[in-house]
């Protein structure tokens, strides 16, 4: 069955800042509380989450994931409130981008 699928990003100054994989980043942090395990789940290295983390804070205006280093109770992160509301948001426009699309028929009906 033939479907539309549209990605969405946010941009910032013409770099990729926000999409569907930090989207996915930052809910895994929220579910397991760690950023090594939050990697592990999504087939990425620590290196690479790490990274995008940063790349993350620097671009929002308030961080978006406070890493804790590790010590005798070992390390952690948390998704901060600016995380919470943008990964809201994002999920909240992807939705009303699938039903935009997912109301787009005749394209389909066509290419049938």
């Amino acid at each position: 069955m033939k479907k539309i699928k549209v990605k969405c990003w946010v941009e910032d100054e013409g770099e990729k800042f926000y999409g569907p994989g930090p989207n996915e980043l930052l809910k895994r942090i929220q579910e397991e509380g760690s950023l090594s395990r939050a990697a592990t789940k999504m087939g990425m290295s620590y290196k690479k989450a790490w990274e995008l983390v940063q790349r993350l804070n620097q671009h929002a205006e308030e961080p978006l994931v406070i890493l804790k280093k590790g010590g005798q109770h070992g390390g952690g992160a948390e998704v901060t409130p600016q995380g919470f509301e943008i990964m809201r948001e994002f999920e909240n426009l992807q939705r009303k981008i699938d039903e935009v699309v997912d109301q787009q028929t005749d394209l389909i009906k066509v290419l049938k």
